[in-house]
């Protein structure tokens, strides 16, 4: 069987797809739900603690900033897992992200109460890609295993 950093992988894709209330506690269940498929997936502790990360990130700052506090929005997770990549998407409907935000890494002062998120994005993930296209917001994580 082959292996990866000593982990088995999975014999076929582990794909997926969950879509959440935009709401903060909901991105709670995205979490959990992404964890189990990574666990599905074979992935290192490290790797789905990563994706994570990234993940929850990016959906509480479309929670807080995409829908600004707003309701009745929603998100959604399309997971694929398969040789040696895991691609995560996050779609919305809310505010698009600035142009180039994506672009490179800007360093918060040590002392920011915010404006953190899209460093540690870029941080737990080898690509990050953004498109907003007919109102539909796409971020996508590529995390290589």
């Amino acid at each position: 069987m082959p292996t990866r950093h000593g982990r088995p992988l999975p014999a076929e894709a582990v794909p997926g797809a969950i879509r959440i209330n935009a709401d903060l506690r909901e991105v709670r269940r995205l979490a959990e739900w992404l964890r189990g498929k990574c666990s599905e997936g074979g992935l290192g502790e490290m790797a789905a603690y990563d994706l994570e990360l990234a993940t929850v990130e990016a959906a509480n700052n479309v929670v807080e900033h995409g829908y600004a506090g707003t309701s009745g929005g929603e998100i959604g997770l399309d997971l694929e897992i398969d040789r040696g990549i895991a691609v995560i998407t996050l779609t919305d409907h809310g505010i698009p992200v600035p142009p180039g935000l994506f672009d490179q890494c800007r360093p918060a002062p040590l002392d920011a109460t915010e404006g953190r998120g899209i460093g540690i994005v870029q941080s737990c993930v080898d690509v990050v890609n953004y498109s907003t296209r007919e109102g539909l917001n796409r971020l996508t994580l590529i995390k290589l295993l």
